[in-house]
């Protein structure tokens, strides 16, 4: 028995409300989260460390820095300690600021991404502050302890330090 040709029309149209539905809350809960991290400043915690907010977190490789390999919005971190950086996108890990090779500036809509390269390493960590104020002050902050900042991270230092005045 054949099904009449308007029920192929309303399911399509369901699927496609459902579909459209998703991606509108997946969205909506990116951006509250996004608002969220862009009102929060880097915080001093108990310990001595310095919070960045993040939005997501993502380790990917060196010269492939369009694709990552993982990533993690639910629990991402960056902490900058005395002597070295606090980061997790899956496990926490902690590097020394010698090991570290550059410091990169990433931005898209939407995106603020500090990149570190490791010295000893094929992988980098980019942290999406999704502020452009909280990066300068990462920025800031990782310049002081001797890590060396790539042309964009030091032009978004340089806007920093023109607006101050």
């Amino acid at each position: 028995m054949n099904a009449q040709p308007y029920l192929f029309v309303v399911f399509f149209c369901l699927v496609a409300c459902g579909v459209g539905l998703t991606f509108w809350l997946i969205i909506t809960v990116f951006r509250a989260k996004q608002r969220q991290v862009e009102r929060e400043g880097l915080t001093k915690r108990p310990d001595g460390g310095i919070n960045v907010p993040l939005v997501a977190a993502f380790g990917g490789w060196k010269y492939v820095f369009w694709i990552a390999r993982t990533s993690s919005s639910i629990a991402p971190l960056l902490v900058l300690h005395e002597s070295d950086l606090e980061y997790r996108v899956i496990r926490l890990k902690r590097q020394p600021y010698t090991d570290v090779s550059a410091v990169d500036l990433r931005t898209t809509i939407g995106t603020v991404n500090i990149v570190f390269e490791f010295r000893a390493s094929i992988r980098t960590f980019a942290a999406n502050t999704a502020s452009r104020r909280n990066a300068m002050e990462a920025l800031a902050i990782l310049k002081g302890k001797g890590c060396p900042l790539t042309e964009r991270a030091e032009a978004l230092l340089a806007a920093k330090e023109i607006n101050s005045k």
